[in-house]
């Protein structure tokens, strides 16, 4: 009796096993089909490699630590309207999360008088306010494209 039951358990454990070895071919096999073609385009591997580029750090001095980084593009100042239909226009278009819709004049010299003038304004985009970040999320944009985008948004686009 306990040979034939040894025998069930090897036929049952090899049967098990093996429809473990076909599914992992089966997976390995659509996996092949899945993967997409390496990148063959060199400017796209430049690009890449530009992007992940590490950090160079040179110990100059025991109690000096330089760090290098890459060097930012320029960037170039915007005109007001771009400035807002890239940066501004998702709240301030709807007027969302108490934003003062752009371009209704009577919200924004509210605004404005509460917040001491455009200078007032501007010091507070910068800062940001409520769940608008500093600069509204735009980190490069200087302070005269946030000045000059808000009188745009105050006096009605033109």
């Amino acid at each position: 009796m306990s040979q034939n039951h040894d025998k069930v358990f090897y036929v049952t454990f090899a049967s098990v096993m093996g429809v473990l070895v076909g599914i992992a071919a089966i997976c390995i096999t659509a996996a092949r089909f899945i993967t997409p073609a390496p990148i063959a385009d060199d400017a796209a591997i430049q690009r890449l490699d530009e992007r992940t580029r590490p950090v160079a750090v040179a110990i100059t001095d025991a109690n000096l630590l330089k760090v290098s980084m890459p060097a930012a593009a320029a960037h170039t100042p915007q005109p007001p309207d771009q400035v807002f239909d890239k940066v501004c226009s998702a709240c301030h278009g709807a007027g969302l999360l108490g934003a003062p819709k752009a371009f209704d004049k009577a919200a924004w010299s509210a605004r404005a008088s509460a917040a001491g003038g455009v200078n007032g304004l501007a010091a507070s985009a910068i800062k940001g306010k409520n769940a608008m970040p500093p600069r509204g999320g735009a980190a490069d944009l200087s302070d005269d494209e946030i000045k000059a985008t808000i009188q745009y948004m105050m006096k009605g686009g033109a």
